[in-house]
């Protein structure tokens, strides 16, 4: 650690300035290709990236719809059997307590 604080600026520059300099130098010497490909190449993918999720967005859409039917329809059902229970004993005027019978959950 002592090595390091005793470091002068322009040292510390020096050695950046060299860093990158390496670092851009191997970039260009193994780069895969050029800037031109490598723009289209990632362009394309976007593309292919941006129709997958339009296709997956549309089939959650869909899937969301009938599961939303489908709930719509057994909400309607079960209103109906409610309904049912409440006329069958409000006007018979027991007072007594006939709970409801449980049903399954829907999925």
């Amino acid at each position: 650690m002592k090595g390091i604080r005793n470091l002068k600026l322009g040292q510390v520059a020096g050695a950046f300035a060299l860093g990158a300099t390496a670092g851009s130098a191997a970039a260009l010497l193994w780069a895969p290709a050029s800037g031109k490909t490598t723009r289209k190449r990632l362009a394309s993918k976007f593309r292919t990236m941006g129709r997958s999720a339009t296709r997956g967005l549309q089939q959650s859409q869909k899937l969301l719809a009938k599961k939303a039917v489908l709930l719509k329809d057994a909400t309607v059902e079960r209103l109906g059997e409610t309904r049912e229970w409440l006329m069958e004993r409000i006007p018979n005027g027991s007072g007594k307590h006939h709970p409801m019978p449980r049903r399954a959950a829907h999925r």
